[in-house]
């Protein structure tokens, strides 16, 4: 292969992580946040599947829905006449026993991915959040986070 064409390979390999939803990931203390997203463009009445992408450092875990007592980790989109969003559907949690508060509590330590189906008004749009979490290790829980997240969806061609 010529250097001219592994620029050109290069070139459109960017190009095609760019088409993906060119992903986008933001570190916190505790966990990594990378949003991406089904289709890159879309027409307007078109439905797009919005991706969260959550991976806890090691020795920490956040709270699953369905956890009582303590704050669960929460996506929330932006209101929007752009478009309108279905309920996020978050994985079933971990049940795992806490030795410190000698309890058995629902949670996600390990990589999992909330998902959130908008159905697009109009197009181009950026569709913004927060997801929020409260993250512990095995000896103290944290501060609440909120990390804002964000997709851009562009309008596609007809």
């Amino acid at each position: 292969m010529t250097v001219m064409q592994k620029v050109t390979v290069a070139v459109l390999a960017i190009s095609a992580s760019a088409a993906l939803g060119a992903n986008a990931t933001k570190e916190t203390a505790h966990l990594t946040v990378k949003t991406t997203q089904s289709a890159e463009a879309a027409a307007p009445g078109r439905k797009v599947s919005l991706f969260v992408d959550v991976t806890p450092k090691p020795k920490m875990h956040v709270y699953a829905p369905g956890q009582d007592g303590y704050i669960t980790i929460n996506l929330t989109l932006d209101a929007n006449p752009a478009f309108t969003a279905a309920k996020a559907k978050y994985p079933a949690g971990e049940k795992v026993v806490i030795a410190i508060v000698k309890e058995t509590q629902l949670v996600y330590a390990k990589p999992f991915r909330i998902a959130q189906d908008v159905t697009l008004a109009s197009t181009p749009v950026t569709i913004k959040g927060t997801l929020r979490y409260q993250a512990c290790d095995d000896r103290i829980c944290y501060l609440p986070t909120n990390v804002p997240v964000e997709w851009a969806v562009k309008l596609a061609p007809r």
